[in-house]
């Protein structure tokens, strides 16, 4: 079963947020991500507009990985959806970019949900879990 996971993930971690990407197409073919670049501040005057068209993308996913390095936690765009993606019904799970201590903190939308460390075949495991999980629980 393919999973299509919309990725969660602050700018500044675009460059390791890639090499995720071409790590997963290499190592898997059961995972299909699609993202939402996000080209504007989220206080700019089409933040609405914005919204929609993420909002839509996450209706597209099957959930949603949040991609969190050290700075991710104060991101209102990250914040925001994660709260869409649970608003419309959608599990959420965490993966830690970085493994070398530097993250101390990640988005508190995730507190209850699966957050593992980077790696492949790990992640896969535990998005099926989780939306087998989730979808028994619906």
């Amino acid at each position: 079963m393919a999973i299509r996971a919309f990725l969660s993930f602050v700018e500044e971690d675009l460059a390791r947020v890639n090499l995720f990407r071409g790590q997963a197409r290499l190592e898997s073919s059961d995972l299909d991500f699609h993202d939402y670049s996000i080209k504007e501040p989220f206080d700019s005057y089409n933040a609405q507009y914005i919204q929609c068209g993420i909002a839509e993308q996450i209706k597209l996913a099957t959930l949603t990985v949040c991609l969190y390095g050290p700075t991710t936690y104060t991101s209102k765009w990250v914040d925001w959806e994660l709260k869409k993606t649970l608003e419309l019904g959608k599990p959420l799970m965490g993966v830690s970019l970085y493994s070398d201590g530097r993250i101390r903190y990640y988005p508190a939308p995730l507190e209850p949900w699966p957050r593992v460390s980077w790696n492949i075949h790990q992640i896969v495991e535990a998005m099926n879990q989780l939306v087998v999980q989730y979808r028994g629980v619906r």
